[in-house]
């Protein structure tokens, strides 16, 4: 069995298209935390990944900023 990733637990079992707009959507970092059962450090991270163009909208079909 592998360890989930944020990436899985965002798009796989909270059924979001990607981090992406998880992360435009939602900022308060300890509620996200919390809600994965991650440290906010974590969340943190991510975060900044996003903010530092490292995590992109991928432009699925099931993309939800499209529906925005």
């Amino acid at each position: 069995m592998t360890r989930p990733t944020i990436n899985s637990m965002i798009t796989e079992d909270l059924g979001y298209c990607c981090e992406y707009f998880f992360f435009s959507l939602y900022r308060q970092t300890s509620l996200i935390a919390a809600r994965l059962g991650v440290s906010p450090r974590t969340i943190r991270y991510h975060k900044a990944a996003s903010k530092r163009g490292q995590v992109v909208c991928e432009k699925k079909d099931c993309c939800m900023k499209k529906k925005r």
